[in-house]
C-alpha cells in the first residue's frame, strides 16, 4: 500500500505523520514508514523502472514518525514521485490519508488511519510482503515489523539478510 504525489518538498522530505486506529483514534507504536524512490532508466525502447533510495522510521508511543528527507538527485527528472508504505503489526493494508485542508501530505501535519484486522483469517489474507526490487539493507524496520505480525501468526520469519549473489 503506497502513496504518491506531487514534486517539490514533498518529493524529497522529510515526511512526517502521525498513524492511528481508525476504530480507536489512538496512536499505534512500533508502525513502519517506507519511503521508496524509483528512477526511470531510458533504453533505446522504453524506460525501465531502477531502485533509487529509501529510508523508513518506525512510530513513536504516540504514533509519530519523521522519515529522514534527502538531497534532491542530481538528475531528477528522472526520479519518480516517492512512493510511502505503512506496515503495523495487526493492521490491514488499508489506510485513510487525511491532510489539513490545503495541506501537502507528509508536509503539514498528515494523520494515516488504518484498521485493526480482528480474526486471525483476516490476518493470513493480508498482503505481508516486502517490496520487490528495494535492498534488504535499505528496510531493515519494515522487515522486522513483518516478522512481529509472522511471529503472532506462528508463521517462520523472513529474512532480514540478503542471499549472497553465489547461492539460491
Amino acid at each position: 500500500w503506497g502513496l504518491s504525489w506531487g514534486l517539490g518538498k514533498e518529493q524529497w522530505g522529510p515526511f512526517r505523520g502521525q498513524i492511528v486506529d481508525v476504530g480507536t483514534g489512538k496512536p499505534i507504536k512500533g508502525a513502519v514508514v517506507l519511503v521508496v524512490w524509483w528512477k526511470d532508466v531510458p533504453t533505446p525502447v522504453h524506460d525501465v523502472e531502477s531502485f533509487y533510495d529509501a529510508r523508513e522510521a518506525v512510530t513513536d508511543a504516540e504514533g509519530r514518525f519523521e522519515v529522514p528527507g534527502r538531497w534532491p538527485a542530481l538528475f531528477w527528472l528522472f526520479v519518480r514521485k516517492p512512493q510511502v508504505i505503512f506496515f503495523a503489526p495487526g493492521y490491514g493494508p488499508f489506510e485513510v490519508v487525511v491532510t489539513p485542508p490545503d495541506g501537502r501530505r507528509f508536509v503539514d501535519p498528515t494523520i494515516v488511519q488504518i484498521p485493526r484486522l480482528k480474526t486471525r483469517e483476516d490476518l493470513l489474507k493480508k498482503w505481508r510482503s516486502r517490496p520487490a526490487g528495494v535492498p534488504l539493507e535499505r528496510m531493515t524496520q519494515f522487515t522486522k515489523a513483518i516478522n512481529v505480525e509472522r511471529k503472532m501468526l506462528g508463521l517462520r520469519p523472513i529474512s532480514i539478510e540478503p542471499t549472497p549473489r553465489n547461492q539460491p
